[in-house]
């Protein structure tokens, strides 16, 4: 007896999934003719305000006995997956702009670097902008910071992370209080040698000096060799340097090769980092934007409003409009418990509007958005990158 009872809510149901799924695809059509509208042109194809109305019509429309916000989820679901037809039909997903070289100038400008010649930092800077460029060394990175407002250089090479052991924190957060803009960037592969004085050998030496990350990335080597003591130093050029100027046998240093040959070293190990795939990303920084449309990333600094969702809303703009972000770094903010600022960088897609758009909705959801640059990568050769290491 009950068998006819639950068959026909069910065949209610199945009637009206049919017609939905009808008027869904006439929607779509809807959707794909407004789309084609839009990529001629060249105006975003998301449009939050015009959702927003959207959504609040429909709200207001609800007679139960769904709530407001499950009519606004499910047509928000709708809403998102007509912009994927959308883009899916109209522009390749993901998509990004093409590198350009950056425009420094003419003329003998200076960039300063964190350690002392021959570090890695002075060979980044050298790759990103010649020998043209006057390079001046620094010894803190608080000083490298500095360098530009104190009058000693024109530019600022800084590193900001490396595949083997992460973020540089202390970069971050001096870039995070400056007013700098990112200009360009440059990833070096990085090879660590033990250099020593002209008078030790491997046998001789007990301590090896170098920067903290330098150490960090040769961990397996001293695990090979527990009688050696790592010893903490400023940078790997300087280690290297006053190494060889103490005449001590048993003290070495971690730093590149070309280090080794500017100080006259001699090198008791190659290649003792960890891995072979070990890149260190450098940016060059400017006190001056690049207004450039150019460029295949862009990097922001985001305050985020301390509420529920922010990072997803924060997020969901980049998310919508096929725009890849391929980094979040979060840093704490002084004299703000529990509040963070967050770095992002992201590939500049080939649409202008659409990166258009999501700077603006972007900075609706956000307290405070920094647009810090889009600069491209700079690529070297196999033969440039053996003069500068």
């Amino acid at each position: 007896m009950s068998e006819p009872i639950i068959n026909n809510p069910r065949a209610e149901i199945d009637a009206i999934d049919t017609e939905i799924l009808e008027l869904l695809n006439k929607r779509a059509a809807i959707a794909l003719r407004v789309g084609a509208a839009k990529t001629k042109v060249d105006t975003s194809l998301c449009d939050p305000q015009r959702e927003t109305e959207v959504l609040e019509r429909l709200t207001r429309a609800n007679a139960g006995p769904f709530d407001a916000q499950s009519i606004a989820n499910i047509f928000q679901r709708i809403i998102d997956e007509s912009l994927h037809l959308q883009q899916k039909t109209y522009r390749k997903p993901f998509e990004t702009a093409e590198d350009a070289a950056p425009d420094l100038g003419t003329g003998k400008s200076r960039v300063a670097f964190q350690g002392e010649r021959g570090s890695f930092s002075e060979a980044a800077a050298l790759g990103i902008l010649g020998a043209a460029f006057e390079t001046v060394p620094c010894q803190t990175f608080d000083d490298l910071y500095k360098a530009i407002d104190e009058g000693k250089a024109d530019y600022i090479l800084s590193p900001l992370e490396n595949s083997l052991v992460g973020s540089v924190h202390r970069c971050y957060d001096l870039l995070l209080h400056s007013s700098l803009h990112i200009v360009a960037e440059i990833i070096l592969p990085i090879s660590h040698f033990l250099v020593a004085g002209r008078n030790a050998d491997f046998e001789s030496i007990q301590t090896v000096e170098s920067h903290p990350v330098a150490l960090a990335q040769c961990e397996r080597f001293f695990a090979a060799h527990p009688d050696l003591k790592g010893v903490a130093a400023d940078d790997t050029a300087g280690s290297v340097r006053r190494v060889i100027e103490s005449g001590d046998a048993t003290r070495a240093a971690i730093g590149g090769r070309r280090t080794a040959e500017i100080y006259g070293g001699r090198i008791l190990r190659e290649h003792i980092e960890d891995h072979a795939e070990n890149y260190t990303r450098f940016v060059l920084l400017s006190p001056h934007a690049n207004e450039s449309e150019k460029g295949g990333k862009i990097s922001l600094i985001v305050r985020l409003k301390h509420q529920p969702g922010a990072l997803h809303n924060a997020l969901r703009p980049f998310v919508r409009r096929g725009i890849d972000l391929v980094k979040i770094e979060s840093r704490p903010i002084k004299g703000a418990p529990w509040q963070f600022n967050f770095y992002f960088d992201l590939k500049a897609p080939a649409s202008e509007s659409e990166l258009r758009g999501a700077l603006d909705e972007i900075r609706e959801q956000a307290e405070e958005v920094r647009y810090l640059g889009r600069y491209s990568r700079i690529e070297l050769s196999d033969e440039r990158l053996e003069e500068i290491l």
